[in-house]
């Protein structure tokens, strides 16, 4: 006999973490997208199970480096003139959450979260079926100034402390890995034991599609409202239908904000607007994810193309893209890849769902004990979510995660 069924808003590789661990589990799963698996953040993040990332954005020093990029409206980090007002609040709490003691918690809660990524990642991949859509190539960080380079062994220490392997190499070193580098770099770091899927959309879709040889249904809906009730929560879809869901979990990234709020958890999500262009035919060769941490983007080859990425703006959901930003990506990217081809690239878009403090709500909703969260977890979305679809899954059935749940929870803020 089943355990009952579980509706999930959001199909997005949260979502669907979610469902596959709840699926495993016995229980009957709806999942419900206004476009479908993927259709967001999921499809345009750059790839990578970023694990060995222990530190939180907001930190003592960072605010130094934000100024330096925020002079440059199209640099790696921008607000939109017309949504400064509106990121303010966001921002102090940013500031608030950068303070040595709280960014010591935020440390420790990540390093816990992220450390049991990948092994939550391997139990995923082996269920469904994806471990073939897999690469072990490491990830190379990139540095073009002594000044960065100095920071960056800061930080590589740290990840140490923490048991993560870290090679530093010199310049030689790297273009041997990475032969068409230009002469720019000075040193950097090999991050071993990285991993990365060939094309986030498609290991999105694979899994919905085991999801479905599951038994596990798939709906295209908007919602409404929520009315929460004893016993669950009823959705009220825009076209007008009512869905009674038994248990139910809020995966829906940006949009999870005001779902949220009408159960009357006030969280300070806002998004962090992402940009990229994928080139089919680049012409350069990038052997592994390369991130360049002093200019706020990276390079990752996907089976579709070479994906370069990054930057942070904050402008909220209605405003356009400002495509100049990629464009200033690709002048930066051609200073480390002289020969690198732009023509024919898809450019795109996207909205990752950020906390201030750089953590994720993974927590049931604090006046409804049958309604769960999992959002907000910004750049790490796909590192993320398999351990996130187990603590989830875990809190439904009334265990206790092997996570500590507290750092995550609604009611921190």
């Amino acid at each position: 006999m089943g355990k009952g069924r579980v509706h999930i808003i959001g199909a997005g590789i949260v979502g669907l973490a979610i469902a596959a661990n709840l699926v495993q589990r016995g229980y009957q799963v709806t999942v419900l997208d206004r476009e479908g698996p993927a259709a967001g953040a999921s499809r345009g993040n750059a790839a990578g199970i970023a694990w060995t990332d222990v530190a939180p954005l907001a930190s003592p020093g960072v605010w130094k480096q934000a100024i330096k990029w925020l002079i440059d409206p199209l640099g790696p980090l921008t607000v939109r003139p017309g949504y400064a007002h509106k990121i303010l609040p966001w921002m102090l709490r940013f500031l608030a959450a950068s303070s040595p003691k709280k960014v010591a918690s935020s440390t420790k809660a990540l390093v816990e979260l992220n450390g049991s990524a990948l092994p939550a990642w391997e139990r995923l991949w082996r269920a469904s079926g994806t471990h073939n859509q897999v690469r072990r190539d490491g990830c190379l960080e990139l540095l073009d100034t002594t000044s960065s380079l100095a920071e960056a062994r800061e930080a590589w220490a740290e990840q140490r402390d923490y048991g993560i392997k870290v090679e530093e190499l010199d310049a030689a070193a790297i273009r041997d890995l990475e032969p068409d580098l230009s002469d720019r770099v000075i040193g950097g770091a090999l991050l071993a034991d990285w991993a990365q899927v060939d094309d986030p959309r498609a290991i999105c879709l694979s899994i919905a599609d085991w999801l479905k040889g599951q038994g596990v249904e798939f709906a295209v809906a908007e919602i409404a409202r929520l009315e929460p009730k004893t016993g669950g929560c009823d959705l009220v879809l825009k076209a007008g239908e009512r869905i009674e869901a038994e248990h139910l979990v809020i995966a829906c990234g940006a949009w999870s904000k005001t779902l949220a709020a009408e159960l009357g958890d006030k969280v300070p999500l806002d998004t962090e607007r992402g940009y990229n262009i994928t080139i089919p035919e680049p012409g350069v060769s990038v052997n592994r994810f390369i991130m360049l941490p002093g200019h706020g983007f990276v390079l990752s080859q996907l089976s579709t193309g070479l994906r370069v990425g990054g930057a942070v703006e904050f402008g909220g959901l209605k405003l356009p893209p400002n495509w100049k930003r990629v464009d200033a990506m690709l002048a930066k990217a051609k200073l480390f890849y002289p020969d690198l081809k732009t023509d024919g690239g898809e450019r795109w878009m996207g909205y990752r769902p950020s906390i201030p403090d750089s953590l994720p709500v993974i927590s049931p909703a604090s006046r409804h004990d049958r309604v769960f969260y999992a959002f907000g977890h910004a750049h790490h979305g796909l590192t993320q979510s398999a351990t996130t679809g187990e603590m989830i899954a875990d809190m439904i059935e009334g265990k206790r995660p092997a996570i500590d749940p507290a750092p995550f929870a609604v009611n921190r803020f």
